[in-house]
């Protein structure tokens, strides 16, 4: 197979400096062109939403000085919104091709508590209130691509010679994007309304539409003989105590129980191709 793909420029000199198997590379490449292709638009109109939302609000502002904070926020965003997009797909391209770089398992160190009366620690509501965002959205897209992430933390997994991506650890996963959105708006200095207001918008535009891209992902790794036939099957868990299940007969009144039946195995993961 050739190795000529429309690579970006940043992807092909990640892939290039990348120690990878020629076979892993063409296909991280295929992935990344993908990526850019469908993640472009959403991350885009990200900030135009939340910009657009900004001006709304200035414009049924109550009184002049609101009206002034809102359109000088929306000015901040605006700033922010010409690197934005750029930045989320060059950090989501480096986390692709460091597949099979080792992974940091150890939890993040707890930050020191600073001295306050009866030793509560002071936290910020408008950090609660993040979040609080964050971890909802996270929660609410684990469950609408619940099946994509399996199976793509799978395919994944096989590129990376490594057991399967999780949740917490696959880079298309919304808990990774999430992280990159906050980790950006952070180091610009958003405020921390405008950061709420992006991560809204963020979950309206990208990652409601996230299942789409997972779904593309999985047929183009598939399509390349990566996992092709495999499918993901929930794990049922029997009940503890068998249950006795007792017929009357009609005529005589003697009770009858039914030959007991031999149970399949339930496996989590099957593939169907080989």
């Amino acid at each position: 197979m050739s190795a000529a793909f429309p690579f970006a420029t940043p992807d092909s000199a990640r892939l290039a400096a990348a120690d990878l198997p020629p076979r892993v590379r063409e296909l991280l490449g295929e992935l990344l062109v993908l990526c850019r292709h469908v993640l472009t638009a959403p991350l885009i109109l990200t900030v135009e939403a939340a910009e657009q939302a900004l001006l709304h609000d200035a414009d049924h502002a109550r009184n002049p000085q609101m009206q002034a904070e809102l359109l000088a926020q929306r000015g901040q965003l605006h700033a922010f919104a010409g690197t934005f997009c750029d930045r989320m797909l060059d950090a989501l391209a480096d986390s692709l091709v460091q597949l099979r770089a080792p992974q940091d398992t150890a939890p993040p160190s707890a930050p020191a508590r600073p001295p306050g009366l009866l030793g509560l620690s002071l936290v910020d509501d408008h950090e609660v209130d993040r979040n609080l965002v964050l971890t909802e959205m996270v929660r609410r897209e684990n469950q609408r691509s619940g099946n994509a992430l399996n199976l793509l933390g799978q395919r994944l997994a096989v590129l990376a010679a490594a057991p399967a991506f999780d949740n917490d650890t696959l880079p298309l996963a919304p808990q990774a994007l999430c992280t990159l959105v906050r980790r950006l708006a952070e180091q610009d200095g958003l405020s921390a309304e405008l950061q709420l207001a992006l991560y809204r918008s963020f979950e309206r535009q990208l990652l409601e539409r996230l299942g789409d891209v997972l779904e593309r992902a999985n047929n183009l790794l598939a399509q390349h003989g990566v996992l092709p036939g495999l499918v993901y099957t929930p794990y049922l868990a029997r009940s503890s105590s068998p249950r006795r299940i007792i017929t009357q007969s009609v005529g005589g009144g003697r009770a009858t129980q039914p030959a007991p039946r031999s149970a399949e195995p339930l496996t989590g993961w099957g593939s169907t191709g080989r």
